[in-house]
């Protein structure tokens, strides 16, 4: 993730952030919860999905903005499939933001003039085609996210693929760097993570083993170190190799303080494993935006989830030397803050 202009304003985020005050830095909204696939592992698809209005998006977008948002992430279920998803894009092109989404990729070619003007897009890929395709239930949705991906980069978007690291594509994990080479992509990697949502279980059986999980993470650091395109920071790597699968991750949370999401419904909460924090005084609709993310818990403590994106940012904002250093290398050579 590229830092958004003005640099010294969200290091004096940070600063007050550390001396008590919350600035939304990222927020990610959920668009909706409907999906066109069905990945064996997401139970946030069986969650019923509301949304809220495309002027009451356009307001919310504004109204973080002048809270101090400068990453905002549209994600879902599939936030492709939300029609006002150009609109919302070209709002947040207006406020300055530096604007993501995380797609399937299936119908990427149905809406590709509306999302050339996102600054990156992730897109999940678990494996081969065969693979990827038995993952998410629907075949010929591997073809379709590759077709989309490559008119993508030929329009110059940044693009990352998302592997969700399963006990059966730990084999696979050489021909994503190569998909991700030929690509010009970073490969980002994380393990399956059970939530509470949606109230069905994820499928014991995808969920990797200790010496699987131990394997694949040395065999991911070997992969950086020589230069192959792994999008995880090695602190990241290294964090889930030490606590996989029982032991908290054991950095502190920013969740709710410096990043948090926003529920089709327009509920504020802390991160994307946390909905069921939805609460009254949490309804940005209802109570203003401001005072919505003002309620949000304190969940510094929580350090129990893998999930890639929260963590990094926590490993980030932490601003231990090592990884301030990295972070600041990858910035002046151009590259994404953890690779």
């Amino acid at each position: 993730m590229a830092l958004p202009a003005h640099p010294l304003r969200i290091a004096g985020s940070l600063a007050r952030a550390r001396l008590g005050r919350s600035v939304p830095l990222k927020v990610t909204h959920l668009l909706t919860y409907h999906c066109n696939v069905e990945c064996g592992f997401c139970t946030r698809i069986h969650v019923p999905s509301d949304h809220m209005a495309p002027d009451q998006v356009v307001s919310m977008m504004g109204a973080f903005a002048r809270m101090g948002t400068k990453w905002w992430v549209f994600n879902g279920g599939e936030p492709t499939l939300i029609n006002p998803l150009g609109e919302y894009i070209e709002t947040g092109k207006k406020l300055g933001f530096n604007l993501s989404m995380v797609t399937n990729g299936t119908r990427i070619e149905h809406r590709l003039d509306e999302l050339c003007a996102l600054d990156l897009v992730i897109c999940s890929i678990h494996g081969d085609e065969a693979e990827h395709d038995r993952v998410v239930g629907r075949q010929g949705s591997y073809a379709a996210a590759l077709r989309g991906l490559r008119l993508l980069r030929a329009r110059g978007v940044d693009l990352i693929l998302l592997c969700v690291l399963n006990d059966k594509n730990r084999e696979l994990m050489e021909d994503l760097l190569q998909l991700g080479e030929e690509l010009g992509a970073g490969v980002a990697f994380q393990p399956v993570v059970e939530t509470r949502l949606g109230g069905a279980a994820i499928e014991p059986s995808l969920v990797p083993r200790q010496q699987a999980m131990a394997e694949a993470v040395d065999w991911l650091l070997d992969a950086k170190m020589a230069g192959r395109p792994v999008s995880c920071s090695r602190a990241y790597l290294e964090a889930v190799a030490d606590s996989w699968p029982n032991r908290p991750f054991g950095v502190k949370c920013w969740a709710g303080r410096l990043f948090c999401e926003v529920t089709p419904e327009g509920f504020v909460v802390p991160c994307c494993s946390e909905e069921e924090y939805m609460a009254a005084d949490r309804h940005g609709p209802t109570v203003g935006w401001e005072k919505a993310f003002a309620a949000l818990p304190d969940r510094s403590g929580c350090q129990a989830c893998w999930f890639k994106g929260p963590q990094e940012l926590n490993l980030l904002l932490g601003l231990r030397p090592k990884q301030a250093l990295r972070a600041a290398s990858n910035l002046a050579s151009g590259r994404m803050l953890w690779d």
